[in-house]
């Protein structure tokens, strides 16, 4: 085990590298907090029903694995603990109102739940973004309601339904970057790079990089848009993230975010509010 792969060697090449995917040695405020988010379109579309979906485990603060479907693979954010209670859920505008597709002659109607529970779900969302509410909001308004979202007739809200998923970190940046390059695990779970470059300039950025299986590891999210349909990810950095909109409704703001595939899937590291408890 050589100074650049053993334990102090590799906290110093994670927060070096980090430094390098930050575009510099951030400046650090000791009041601020950091997040993890993920998203994916496969996640909304098959959402619902749910076993973990019911009031008292959206109300949980308790970070918890979640079932994998998918097998695992690199770079599955099946690996990670999930905040439920933390985490964010956007109800469609049509469903809410009951039109378009949910409406009298839409194809979708009637909505599994009622006009008592829109409103008072509506209490909750950040102006401007009606339908948005976090787990620990939307855990007591399904119990209040009568909403089973683990029952087969929740399925017809699938794609009707954003959900971003709250990672469980500490809430400092180095963790959150931990958990967004999945790296959180150590050394032996890195990802090989698969006869890829990076997309420039991370290629030769990434090769001040002194752990070389990091190095490898961080190409591979990294690769050029196209590249990355197939395998590893695309770096947007701080300029873009599919679902950042929800995220700045809630007052957090963008560090760096990824995208997988063709955008369907991202995770997103954060600045949280300074609000308490948010």
């Amino acid at each position: 085990m050589t100074p650049e792969t053993g334990l102090d060697g590799w906290d110093a090449a994670l927060a070096g590298a980090f430094d390098i995917l930050l575009g510099g040695k951030p400046v650090t405020d000791p009041t601020a907090g950091y997040g993890v988010y993920y998203a994916s379109d496969s996640l909304d579309e098959f959402l619902f029903p749910n076993p973990w979906a019911t009031p008292e485990t959206l109300s949980d603060r308790k970070p918890r694995f979640l079932p994998d479907s998918d097998g695992e693979y690199p770079f599955s954010p099946w690996t990670w603990r999930f905040d439920l209670s933390g985490s964010l859920f956007h109800f469609d505008a049509d469903l809410l109102a009951g039109t378009g597709p949910w409406g009298a002659d839409g194809h979708k109607g009637p909505r599994p739940f009622d006009d008592a529970f829109v409103a008072d779900l509506r209490t909750f969302s950040p102006a401007g973004e009606a339908g948005l509410v976090r787990g620990a909001e939307l855990g007591p308004l399904l119990g209040r309601h009568g909403v089973d979202l683990t029952d087969k007739a929740s399925k017809k809200l699938n794609t009707w339904l954003t959900v971003l998923l709250r990672v469980a970190t500490d809430g400092t940046l180095t963790d959150a970057m931990r958990a967004a390059t999945f790296t959180e695990r150590g050394p032996e779970h890195l990802v090989p790079i698969h006869d890829r470059s990076a997309d420039e300039p991370w290629e030769e950025r990434l090769g001040a990089v002194t752990h070389p299986a990091l190095r490898d590891h961080l190409r591979m999210l990294c690769l050029s848009e196209r590249d990355a349909r197939s395998e590893g990810g695309f770096y947007y950095g701080t300029g873009h993230w599919p679902w950042s909109d929800l995220l700045e409704a809630v007052g957090c703001s963008l560090v760096a975010g990824w995208g997988f595939g063709e955008s369907q899937a991202g995770v997103a590291v954060v600045r949280l509010p300074a609000e308490p408890g948010k």
